[in-house]
């Protein structure tokens, strides 16, 4: 037994250390707190926490005094290096250790000193001259304060720049920091090799198993030949990873080793699922609802995307077709054919429709696309004991900017949409053109408990005719979930013997205060507004604003926020039902 030990020293150790923890108990720790002071600049505050030994480990104190005063001595040089790096070169640090106290006292005592500033900023290139390279400017300006991490940024902004105007493989080749202490400023020179100039080789595609290498080829946005360009690289990069189709999308430049400035690139890619089916289910003051979905991704076998829905509730059945074709005509093209068969049966209107139209949209950017198009649409109306037919020729024109953090949850960014379409009759009735346009906006308050405010203002006009000569299904309406929650569906607006009959002129707001102070729940306080009038109607209650406010829990899952909202009516007319509203919804308001 006693040779097998021998024979381990790892146990023995064990046994020993365990022994003396019996025998003598566990060592005290040296409990302590630690203040900063003289540090005037939040960003050398912040970095003294982030940083410090002592600070960072102040939950885990040492079991000595002397263990306590290494970490202090260490810290020393450490936030003097802080110092220098925000511009502060004459800047001082003491660390003192105050025992008396009980727990015992850190004190980080900081002299900023005057920060210094940038004289000079100078940026050089090796290499032939290059008028496009020359016109790089540097955005570190003469006064600005000299902080290290300006110039860091600097020389990433600048490699990046290079790359745009045609020099995939630029480096910094020399950095030059002259400090000049009597007068308390730095000259600053950049020198960047930018490597051999390229334009646009043959691209290579990898990954590939049941989407065609011409799928890829067709969307590419740039000609071989052209001078390189990272952005167009980037862009192109977004889009395939935009489609759905793929899990990574990565494209690059090769260098190919020979003295030629026509270089290859490399699209490696890895297919995901090319089919996705969805269910969902809501409720609202209309009552339960629910939608199927499902979504082909490659379904004839050349990357066009098929998109097809159904959903329904008590007032609206509505099935929906969306077939994609990218690359049409052009590498940042896609043609959109769309259809849809509606019923609805609504206080306000019964109606029977279809509707087709094929869009050509372009992506100017990866987060601004917009395009014309054409289609049809055919309805059957019925409205205050009145049926009409009616058919119309679409000429639509969108476009949309999108700048969103987040499609299901957004906390920051904006996004932008607008519509207008010219209804051209075929029925002996009127032509009209509807325009419609709708801002969300999205800030960050406080980013320790995602504490966000969101915005969204939406605005629709119809003209070329008075109301009565459009359709019941074409007029704007407001109240409801997507609208002014704390009103019934369709109870915003003028009425005619109790019935809503739309009006040619919307106009909506909102506002959210959004807050997730966990990883899973979230909450929200809200108000809504907005109204909807008609031209043959002029008085000051046709036009009055309603308001709704409420409250809402958000259940934050992977597929996005679950929405719980209780909203209440605060200005209601005559009409409408003064009662709480619920709703439930998968993804924010807005």
């Amino acid at each position: 037994m006693i040779t097998r030990l021998l024979k381990r020293p790892a146990m023995i150790l064990c046994i020993l250390l365990c022994t003396a923890s019996v025998l003598f108990g566990e060592a005290d720790s040296v409990e302590y707190k630690v203040k900063i002071r003289g540090a005037r600049d939040n960003a050398v505050k912040r970095a003294i926490k982030d940083t410090s030994r002592t600070y960072m480990m102040r939950h885990r104190p040492p079991s000595t005094i002397g263990q306590l005063k290494r970490r202090m001595e260490k810290d020393v040089a450490l936030i003097e290096t802080i110092l220098e790096a925000n511009g502060y070169y004459d800047g001082r640090v003491t660390i003192e250790l105050e025992e008396d106290e009980s727990p015992l006292r850190v004190y980080i005592r900081v002299k900023q000193g005057e920060s210094y500033r940038f004289r000079k900023v100078e940026l050089l290139f090796t290499g032939p001259d290059d008028e496009r390279l020359l016109a790089i400017r540097p955005t570190i300006r003469r006064k600005n304060r000299a902080v290290a991490s300006d110039v860091f940024n600097e020389q990433r902004r600048i490699v990046d720049e290079m790359a745009r105007r045609g020099y995939p493989f630029g480096v910094l080749n020399r950095r030059s920091f002259e400090v000049d202490r009597e007068r308390k400023v730095v000259d600053l020179v950049l020198e960047f090799d930018p490597g051999r100039l390229a334009n646009f080789g043959a691209a290579e595609v990898q990954g590939l198993t049941r989407i065609p290498e011409k799928y890829i080829h067709r969307q590419i946005p740039w000609d071989e030949g052209e001078r390189y360009d990272s952005k167009l690289v980037r862009d192109f990069e977004t889009r395939l990873l935009g489609t759905g189709q793929f899990g990574y999308a990565r494209v690059q430049p090769l260098k190919n080793g020979v003295s030629t400035n026509v270089i290859p690139m490399q699209i490696a890619l890895k297919e995901r699922s090319m089919r996705t089916i969805r269910l969902g289910v809501n409720y609202s003051d209309v009552g339960p609802g629910g939608k199927i979905y499902w979504e082909h991704r490659n379904v004839f076998g050349g990357g066009e995307r098929l998109e097809t829905s159904m959903s329904g509730s008590p007032i609206e059945t509505t099935w929906e077709g969306r077939l994609i074709r990218a690359g049409f005509l052009d590498g940042r093209q896609s043609l959109v054919l769309e259809a849809e068969a509606a019923y609805e049966t609504t206080d306000a209107y019964d109606s029977t429709g279809a509707k087709v139209q094929g869009l050509v949209l372009r992506d100017f950017t990866p987060n601004i696309q917009a395009g014309p198009g054409v289609g049809y649409t055919y309805s059957l109306v019925d409205q205050l004991d009145e049926r009409d037919q009616y058919a119309y020729v679409l000429f639509p024109v969108q476009g949309t900017l999108d700048y969103r953090d987040d499609r299901l949850n957004p906390q920051r960014g904006f996004q932008m949409f607008g519509r207008t379409t010219w209804y051209e009759d075929t029925q002996g009735y009127h032509s009209f053109l509807k325009t419609e346009a709708e801002l969300r906006k999205y800030f960050m308050l406080i980013e320790d408990i995602h504490l966000s405010a969101a915005f969204r203002l939406a605005v629709g006009s119809i003209d070329g005719t008075d109301v009565t000569g459009v359709p019941a299904d074409e007029r704007y309406y407001a109240g409801g979930g997507g609208s002014i929650r704390g009103y019934e569906y369709q109870s915003v607006g003028p009425r005619q013997d109790g019935t809503p009959t739309g009006g040619s002129k919307l106009m909506e707001f909102s506002a959210e205060l959004r807050v997730q102070p966990g990883s899973r729940l979230g909450y929200a306080a809200f108000l809504d507004g907005g109204t909807v009038y008609n031209d043959l109607i002029d008085n000051d209650e046709n036009r009055a604003l309603r308001y709704g406010a409420g409250l809402g829990l958000r259940w934050f899952t992977t597929l996005g926020p679950l929405r719980f909202d209780l909203a209440y009516p605060l200005n209601p007319d005559a009409d409408q039902k003064e009662q709480l509203q619920f709703y439930i919804s998968l993804g924010q308001a807005f």
